[in-house]
């Protein structure tokens, strides 16, 4: 058995083991060396190629997406030297983009990129976090004068207020009379028998003639305004004479007027043998405003200035105010030379019911009107047909899949008061 002592097992430990680099310690010697000098050559390469991709902290948004191996096209400073490590500034932005303030009395605004956050890839930086919006305005205050908006406001739904148009109490002021309830029945009335309205029929998104090179129209997000010739006159038509087949024009009742004089002495004109004849019971116009007997007119012209009188009782008193106000005396003509005219209310249609959000109608043609809009049992003008916030947060919730973030009705700017920016780069300096 051999025998070893602890002086002859230490004789075979390497004392000079420092001094000799072996194993993992020599990898790490090589890789401490070897990295950081590719490290500087790749980069040394990319800069004599003109990249600046290790300087760049992320792809920057889709709209700037041109100016992203630019870095001192937005990284501006008076400083010369400091290149992309200057931050950007709001007078970097309106080189670009002259973006108006947010309110006048507002309290002293964050700088634009506070809130619209670069590099953070081929994204919107328009659609912007919530936390953004909420930090004014979930406690507003102002510099001067009372905030025209809520004072406490959060992420929609559960921290947003009801929509101010459909609050308790809210009444639409316009003053056109319309029953929605009658006009959609399944048996309404109409000139080639019963049928059925459907809301299209009256309400179209309203669209734009858009450029030539354009392969879609543009939209407004809003439903075009009901006219009454393209919407009523087919139902409605504005027959004010048994002889004549001519309707009124929908105007004011001086040129409504005149239409009428105008069409009875081209029908007399035409007819002369006319003038003697009794009245024929025609159902063109309503017959609970029958005619007074009266002895043959004399001539064409008395002819004309009676059946103006008869005919213009009918309109004013019958035919326009079946939709408008009175807002005067309606009285027939007392004569052909001193005729007084009514007036009617303003119908004060509201074009934009929510002047402080954006709404497009286009992307919600999926899903029918009356499943938003309560129409069918409306049976006054004064009820507001706009949906709750309820409706719209069965949809646009954080847990129903649809954006419900603040800039998807609200923006921050008011674009409407923008102004042409001057000009200040040349192509070359993009590239």
């Amino acid at each position: 058995m051999r025998i070893r002592t602890a002086k002859q097992r230490a004789q075979r430990i390497d004392l000079y083991y420092f001094k000799h680099a072996r194993g993992m310690r020599r990898w790490r010697l090589v890789l401490s060396i070897v990295v950081p000098l590719a490290a500087l050559l790749w980069v040394s390469a990319l800069a004599v190629a003109g990249s600046r991709a290790p300087y760049s902290a992320g792809p920057v948004s889709s709209a700037h997406a041109f100016a992203e191996m630019r870095c001192e096209v937005c990284h501006t400073t008076a400083n010369a030297t400091a290149g992309f490590r200057a931050h950007t500034t709001d007078k970097a932005c309106l080189t670009c983009h002259d973006a108006p303030e947010h309110a006048a009395n507002m309290t002293p605004a964050p700088a634009c990129a506070t809130c619209h956050e670069e590099h953070r890839g081929r994204v919107r930086i328009a659609k912007i976090d919530d936390g953004f919006c909420v930090e004014c305005h979930g406690n507003l205050k102002t510099t001067h004068g009372e905030p025209a908006v809520a004072k406490n406001v959060g992420t929609f739904p559960s921290g947003h207020p009801e929509f101010a148009a459909v609050k308790r109490g809210g009444q639409d002021p316009g003053r056109l009379r319309f029953n929605h309830a009658v006009h959609l029945k399944d048996n309404l009335r109409g000139p080639a028998g019963a049928e059925k309205l459907e809301c299209a029929a009256c309400h179209k998104p309203e669209v734009l003639r858009a450029g030539t090179k354009s392969r879609t129209p543009a939209t407004t997000g809003l439903m075009a305004p009901v006219t009454f010739q393209d919407n009523c006159a087919r139902c409605h038509p504005l027959f004010f004479d048994e002889r004549i087949e001519q309707a009124a024009p929908h105007a004011k009742p001086a040129v409504v007027r005149a239409a009428v004089q105008q069409a009875l002495a081209a029908y007399i004109q035409q007819h002369p043998d006319e003038v003697s004849k009794p009245d024929s019971a025609f159902r063109r116009v309503p017959l609970n405003f029958p005619r007074p007997p009266e002895p043959p007119a004399r001539s064409p012209q008395e002819w004309v200035a009676r059946r103006n009188i008869a005919d213009e009782r009918i309109l004013w008193n019958k035919t326009c105010v079946e939709c408008h106000e009175a807002a005067g005396a309606v009285q027939p003509a007392a004569s052909a030379t001193a005729p007084p005219l009514p007036e009617y209310a303003p119908t004060s249609v509201t074009k934009q019911w929510m002047p402080r959000a954006g709404f497009d109608h286009t992307p919600h043609l999926m899903v029918t009107c009356v499943s938003c809009h309560p129409a069918e049992g409306s049976t006054k003008t004064s009820d507001v047909l706009l949906p709750p916030q309820a409706t719209c947060a069965s949809c646009h919730a954080p847990s129903k899949g649809a954006e419900s973030r603040c800039f998807e009705c609200h923006r921050y700017h008011d674009w409407t008061k923008t102004h042409p920016v001057t000009p200040s780069y040349s192509l070359s300096d993009l590239k």
